[in-house]
C-alpha cells in the first residue's frame, strides 16, 4: 500500500518511521541509513525477456563514443521503425553492461524508446568475468563516469533517431546516483529515474528535469534518502517523484531471493509512465 502526499510524494512517513525505528530527525535518519551495509544488485529485465515478436520490431548493435580521448562501448536498442525517438540513457549496477542490462534496453526499444547502455568498464580495458565485475566497477572513478554519462548523452544528442529534447536517463543501484547527477550537470536532461540509488549530497538548485526515484523499504542504506532528498529537493523549487515498495528489499524488481513480480511490474509502468509524461 502506497501513501500519497505532497508534491507527488507517495510515502507514509509516520509508519515508515515506526515499522523501520527510524528517528524523525533528517540528519539522524539520513546517517544511520547510509552507514548502514548494502546489498549488492544485480541489474535484471524488469519484465519478461521480449518476445520474439517484439524483437522483431527492434533494431540492436554495438557502438563507441568518445569520452575525454576514451573509447566507451555501448550496447543500443531502438525501435525498427524509422523516425526519431525519445531516448533513455541507461546506466548499469555494479554487475557492469550484462545480458540483462541488454533486455532492459530491448523493453525500452519495445516501448518506443531510443536505448543507449554504455560499458561504464571501458575505461579499464579487456575482458572480465561476472565475478570480476563488481571489483572493476568498484574501481571506477565517481567523476570521471558522470563524464562518460554526460559523454553518452552528447552522442545521443547527436544521433539522428534521437528526439534530442526527450532525452532521459535510467540507473540502477550502483548507477542510480549517476543518473541523479546528470540531472545535476545536464540542463537539457528531460527526465531522470533512479532505482535504489544513493543521491548526490548538494546542487539541488541547478535540478532542471523531474527525478522519479523508487525504493524498498528494507533497504537499509538508500531509502533514508528519500526523505532527505524529498526536503532538498522541495526546498530548491524541484520536481521529486518517490514511491517506496512495503516489506521489499533492495532487489524486488529482480528475479531471485527478494523479487516481487507485482512490484516489479508497477515500477515499470510508473517508470514507462513518467518518461512519457
Amino acid at each position: 500500500m502506497s501513501h500519497t502526499g505532497t508534491r507527488g510524494v507517495c510515502f507514509n512517513r509516520r509508519r515508515f518511521t515506526r515499522d523501520n525505528h527510524v528517528t524523525p530527525n533528517l540528519t539522524t535518519a539520513a546517517a544511520i541509513f547510509l552507514a548502514a551495509s548494502s546489498l549488492l544488485l544485480t541489474a535484471v529485465p524488469l519484465r519478461a525477456a521480449p518476445t520474439q515478436e517484439a524483437a522483431a520490431n527492434v533494431s540492436t548493435e554495438t557502438i563507441h563514443f568518445d569520452s575525454g580521448g576514451f573509447n566507451i562501448d555501448a550496447f543500443v536498442a531502438k525501435p525498427a521503425g524509422a523516425g526519431k525517438h525519445p531516448a533513455v540513457l541507461l546506466i548499469h549496477d555494479n554487475q557492469g553492461l550484462n545480458d540483462s542490462i541488454r533486455d532492459i534496453a530491448k523493453q525500452f526499444a519495445d516501448a518506443g524508446f531510443f536505448a543507449l547502455a554504455p560499458d561504464f568498464t571501458s575505461r579499464l580495458g579487456g575482458t572480465r568475468t561476472p565475478g570480476q565485475m563488481a571489483d572493476a566497477v568498484g574501481r571506477l572513478s565517481p567523476n570521471l563516469t558522470v563524464q562518460d554519462a554526460r559523454a553518452a548523452f552528447s552522442y545521443l544528442q547527436k544521433d539522428p533517431d534521437v528526439d534530442g529534447a526527450k532525452i532521459s536517463t535510467v540507473g540502477f543501484g550502483w548507477g542510480g546516483w549517476r543518473s541523479f547527477m546528470l540531472a545535476v550537470s545536464v540542463p537539457e536532461l528531460y527526465r531522470a529515474v533512479v532505482y535504489c540509488g544513493s543521491t548526490p549530497s548538494q546542487s539541488f538548485d541547478v535540478v532542471r528535469a523531474p527525478v522519479l526515484a523508487h525504493y524498498a523499504t528494507f533497504d537499509f542504506r538508500t531509502t533514508g534518502n528519500a526523505i532527505v532528498t524529498e526536503k532538498a529537493m522541495s526546498e530548491a523549487g524541484k520536481k521529486f517523484t518517490y514511491f517506496v515498495y512495503p516489506q521489499l528489499y533492495r532487489g524486488f524488481y529482480a528475479p531471485g531471493s527478494q523479487y516481487s513480480a507485482d512490484a516489479s511490474k508497477l515500477a515499470w509502468t510508473r517508470t514507462l509512465d513518467f518518461l512519457r509524461g
